[in-house]
């Protein structure tokens, strides 16, 4: 059910193919490397995505470091009606070549109603615009991770309260200069309090704390409880989503 190959380096598809059953429902492929130059090239995206179209039960995907782009989560998504967990991660630092856009948001927001928990990561050319739409379709997200998108301070509130359910968000970049800004350090408590203390900021240098009252603070609390045992869960061999039972 469950099947994690990370950093996995194959010769060709159909290696990888021979890997896959169709009654995975967890598929982890982050960073998996193909052929003798370590690159995916155009086809063989193509062709792992008619194999991930075949695999009609998955639960969680995770394909960071994977070149897909819009038009491959346009044609695969469709196929995946219980779909809940979704990486798709770009390649770390690489800025120029982000082949995911608002485009690709929005057939994650048309297609996947369930989703719990999307990690864009480095999609560059993804924005804030996308990323409400996913909020706005995709009503029981409680997770979701967007660092290196253009993705303001000023942003950060409106995201937060597009949802009733998000217990944790992730952006910025490293050492960002904008959240050691009082005035901006101030808008992102007040973003956080707009929530009554359930949202989790969490920027590439760690969680980001806030002063919060008795209340909020005790939803704060209650918020970081479940994300620590999702993430728990995720290891668990036996648990196929790893927000099941805490939600």
């Amino acid at each position: 059910k469950k099947l994690a190959l990370t950093n996995f380096g194959f010769d060709d598809v159909g290696t990888l193919a021979s890997c896959l059953s169709p009654s995975l429902q967890v598929l982890n492929l982050n960073h998996v490397k193909m052929g003798t130059m370590l690159e995916w090239s155009n086809l063989e995206v193509d062709l792992l995505l008619d194999m991930l179209s075949g695999l009609k039960r998955l639960v969680s995907l995770s394909l960071a470091d994977i070149a897909f782009a819009d038009r491959h989560l346009r044609s695969l998504l469709p196929h995946l009606k219980f779909i809940k967990c979704l990486n798709l991660d770009g390649r770390f630092g690489d800025g120029g070549d982000s082949p995911l856009t608002d485009l690709g948001l929005k057939a994650i927001a048309d297609h996947c109603p369930k989703l719990l928990s999307l990690s864009v990561d480095y999609q560059f050319k993804a924005t804030v615009s996308g990323i409400m739409t996913i909020l706005q379709k995709c009503p029981k997200m409680v997770q979701l991770n967007a660092c290196r998108l253009n993705i303001g301070v000023q942003h950060v509130k409106v995201i937060l309260t597009a949802s009733n359910n998000l217990l944790l968000f992730s952006f910025g970049e490293f050492g960002s200069p904008s959240i050691s800004n009082q005035h901006e350090r101030s808008m992102l408590q007040n973003a956080v309090a707009a929530t009554n203390g359930r949202v989790i900021i969490c920027t590439m240098n760690g969680i980001f704390k806030v002063s919060l009252s008795r209340e909020h603070k005790r939803n704060q609390d209650d918020s970081m409880a479940k994300i620590k045992r999702a993430h728990e869960q995720k290891f668990d061999p036996m648990v196929i989503n790893n927000w099941e039972g805490i939600l």
